[in-house]
């Protein structure tokens, strides 16, 4: 690994090569950025979203900046991540900034790159961070490249596809022990405690996001918070939860009677469950959002809970827990062959109780595989205590 401590041209242009050659994953998706760079007509891009980082070069890129050139890759960091990168990423040329700005660092570097066209992430900066840009390396070298690498990254490889699927193994295996430890007077947060230290325990980094357990008339509330609320037989129980296993995520969410199925709930679930059947099964690439999304709509709306299914049928999944493409009625884009998406319909029952049932499916070059495997069926949904 090349490193500067204070930033110096020079020595940089003639250290040795990389002890460690790039990993194939990287140089592919670095090739295909590269040459979208080249057909813009910029020398280089600006990469300042954490993920993109990671997406880019396995190194988490937290208070970072990485500036990629048609020949090289370039991390802008100081000495907390020296020996992360060194570790994971040690085909960088890494540049310390040892108490200077990246600001500052980066209006030397792009000077002695004579780097004239710079794509910036815009989306991701605030007005004071583009700002700052603009000042240090002059506004009118600066080029929106807002968009790229969600739309790069939605498209996922086989190295990501494999991660993915071993979050959600892991996440499937902790929902399997936590019910084997659920019992009446547990409360909503305690549940999701169980479940995340499962997760943990099976080999997960860290939950994909804050778990959802509803019990009762809170599983109604989509984004609920769990309380002190204890569970209790005969109530709907909602978990929404996932795993983020070496930065990908999972994300699935079941429902389930607390001993057995409230007679409301009883009604709806089957709906809830054809929906989700009725957008799975058309899944293939060339397929629009917008029809995946009104299969399940059009389902629940013609069973006559329309107007309780009010959130998007579902999302990408990968580095972040929510990511192209989003399935909605609004969406303007077509099913791609590599995609991670969730299928996610509900139904919601204010003061009564919901129902929403998920899986994470890939779209392959011929039609799709659900990459989850637990059970959805009613039978399926009884919590036997």
């Amino acid at each position: 690994m090349d490193v500067v401590i204070s930033y110096n041209p020079r020595p940089m242009a003639n250290s040795s090569k990389n002890k460690r050659a790039w990993p194939d994953c990287l140089k592919k998706r670095l090739r295909k950025l590269r040459a979208r760079t080249k057909k813009a007509g910029l020398d280089a891009l600006l990469i300042s979203n954490e993920p993109d980082i990671r997406y880019l070069t396995h190194f988490k890129g937290e208070d970072a900046l990485l500036l990629v050139t048609p020949r090289q890759v370039y991390v802008l960091s100081d000495f907390r991540f020296i020996e992360e990168i060194e570790r994971v990423s040690p085909f960088l040329r890494l540049i310390l900034r040892n108490h200077k700005a990246h600001t500052d660092l980066l209006r030397e570097l792009v000077g002695d790159l004579r780097i004239q066209k710079l794509g910036i992430q815009e989306e991701y900066m605030t007005v004071m961070q583009r700002q700052r840009v603009a000042k240090a390396v002059g506004a009118k070298k600066l080029k929106s490249i807002n968009g790229w690498l969600s739309e790069q990254r939605s498209i996922k490889d086989e190295y990501e596809i494999k991660l993915i699927r071993k979050a959600i193994r892991i996440q499937e295996r902790a929902l399997q022990a936590t019910m084997e430890e659920i019992e009446p007077g547990m409360t909503e947060r305690q549940l999701a405690g169980v479940l995340e230290y499962n997760m943990k325990w099976l080999g997960a980094d860290n939950p994909a996001f804050s778990t959802i357990v509803g019990a009762g008339p809170n599983s109604s509330l989509c984004h609920y918070t769990p309380d002190n609320k204890p569970i209790r037989r005969g109530q709907v129980l909602l978990i929404d939860f996932g795993a983020n296993y070496r930065g990908y995520h999972s994300d699935m969410t079941r429902t389930f009677g607390v001993g057995k199925m409230p007679k409301r709930i009883r009604k709806i679930y089957p709906i809830v469950h054809e929906a989700f059947l009725a957008a799975r099964d058309i899944l293939a690439p060339g397929v629009p959002l917008v029809e995946v999304d009104q299969a399940a709509r059009g389902f629940i709306r013609d069973a006559g809970f329309g107007k309780y299914f009010g959130h998007g049928l579902g999302h990408g999944i990968g580095l972040n827990i929510h990511e192209a493409p989003g399935i909605g009625s609004k969406a303007k884009q077509k099913l791609q062959a590599g995609q991670v998406l969730t299928i996610e319909p509900g139904i919601y029952l204010p003061g009564i109780g919901g129902v929403r049932l998920e899986n994470d499916i890939l779209i392959t070059e011929t039609g799709h595989k659900d990459l989850c495997s637990l059970p959805m069926g009613l039978e399926s949904a009884i919590i036997p205590i």
